[in-house]
């Protein structure tokens, strides 16, 4: 059986997607988004997450239209480990995740909180029952009125 990478994250976009074409004519969006971690730090404030997200194709064109800053989704996709170099020429990794798949969620009709045990999260090993909970959300996102497709 071949290894498994899938990313499922929701966040805030952290500024619009940007279109670029490459050079064998293939459009590429990219966008920054944010992920809240259900923890916070001693001082109170939030720990979060930082990823850029790349598309390609009719989802990079889409994106290029929809995803705005703050735009909120849901993001399915592997995640990737890219080398670059800095303007002041150091050489470092990014991580980025390749979206196979976006949706805009409206986070306040979610009720996310009440559907996944917070505490259960914080642990470090999870049971099965943690995965099936976010496989449930992800089916239950997928029909709703307010999640859409891009």
């Amino acid at each position: 059986m071949p290894d498994v990478n899938l990313m499922v994250v929701t966040g805030r976009s952290t500024k619009n997607a940007v279109l670029r074409y490459r050079s064998s004519g293939v459009a590429k969006a990219e966008f920054s988004m944010v992920v809240e971690r259900p923890f916070k730090k001693p001082n109170g404030e939030p720990v979060s997450d930082l990823f850029l997200v790349d598309a390609y194709g009719p989802l990079a064109e889409k994106c290029a239209d929809v995803i705005k800053e703050g735009t909120e989704v849901l993001v399915v996709g592997t995640l990737s480990k890219e080398l670059y170099t800095t303007k002041q020429g150091r050489r470092e990794h990014l991580m980025v995740i390749k979206a196979k798949q976006i949706w805009i969620i409206s986070r306040e009709n979610l009720g996310m909180e009440r559907r996944l045990d917070i505490e259960h999260i914080r642990q470090d090993a999870w049971d099965t029952s943690l995965l099936d909970g976010y496989l449930d959300l992800i089916r239950s996102l997928m029909g709703r009125a307010d999640v859409r497709p891009i």
